[in-house]
């Protein structure tokens, strides 16, 4: 497993930093040429890696707090006594089940200058004075597209986390809550979610490290338009290595990508444990 491990992880994530300090492009392609910082230095002096993380952190904070607001609703609803449960519950799951090029697709779609079904809709509904809204055409519209059709694909996966931990909550607490005065929200917010505070932490953060790699809806909706309004990381990796074929520039953006998960990923882990602590 080890061997395994090394051939597919870890040499390919050693190659791929040493060729962050290289000249590496196709000209020389068999032979990288040692630059020193040199594509660190030529990231940060063109300012647009700044631009490429503050569009990662915007995209994945507001899909993944969207996804866990929304599944949490659903989740509370579903976990009542309603009428149809097992129906619609089966019904939020199809998005889960669609591949992301088909999602990026759908929603193309609707949201089409032209012809798209959610423009019309909007100004049916006086929400837009015109039927034609360009939502690749703007920054702020490109951004909040590929966010819509993110959550609505990842949704299904925070319903399920939640509705699953919702069932193991002892309803005798929440009984007991209610019986001494306390309101929905109180018994939600000091009983409810403290109880399942562990699946979470747990269900939020792999959602954050799926939204960091999120390519294919990005690339298939907006292509990281208008200009770089909406590329993030992943988007930037694939500009600078398959289309301007410079690997080693590339390359240096993936190694600020992996410094800022791992950063990351030791805050959660610090995090986790003192919760555990807590509990015990």
């Amino acid at each position: 497993v080890l061997v395994v491990l090394t051939i597919v992880v870890l040499l390919p994530i050693l190659k791929g930093i040493y060729v962050s300090f290289c000249t590496y492009k196709l000209a020389n392609l068999n032979n990288p040429i040692w630059n020193n910082f040199g594509n660190y230095v030529k990231l940060f002096k063109q300012g647009e890696i700044f631009t490429y993380f503050l569009n990662t952190f915007v995209f994945v904070g507001l899909t993944v707090a969207a996804s866990f607001i929304i599944g949490l609703c659903i989740a509370l609803l579903l976990n009542t006594k309603i009428v149809g449960r097992g129906v619609i519950r089966g019904l939020f799951l199809i998005p889960w089940t669609i591949p992301s090029v088909v999602t990026a697709i759908v929603w193309h779609w609707m949201l089409q200058q032209q012809y798209g079904v959610l423009n019309y809709i909007f100004y049916k509904l006086g929400l837009s004075s015109t039927i034609n809204i360009s939502w690749t055409q703007s920054s702020l519209l490109a951004m909040v597209s590929i966010i819509m059709a993110s959550v609505w694909q990842q949704l299904p996966y925070m319903m399920v986390m939640i509705l699953a931990a919702l069932q193991t909550v002892d309803a005798s607490l929440v009984e007991a809550a209610k019986i001494d005065g306390a309101n929905p929200l109180k018994a939600l917010t000091k009983i409810i979610l403290p109880s399942i505070r562990t699946v979470l932490g747990t269900a939020i953060w792999i959602s954050l490290l799926q939204n960091f790699q999120n390519f294919t809806i990005i690339w298939n909706m907006t292509g990281g338009g208008p200009v770089i309004s909406t590329t993030t990381l992943s988007i930037a990796v694939n500009r600078k290595a398959f289309q301007e074929f410079d690997f080693g520039l590339g390359s240096a953006i993936g190694v600020l990508w992996i410094i800022v998960l791992f950063i990351a990923t030791l805050l959660h882990n610090r995090i986790s444990d003192r919760q555990v602590q807590d509990i015990q």
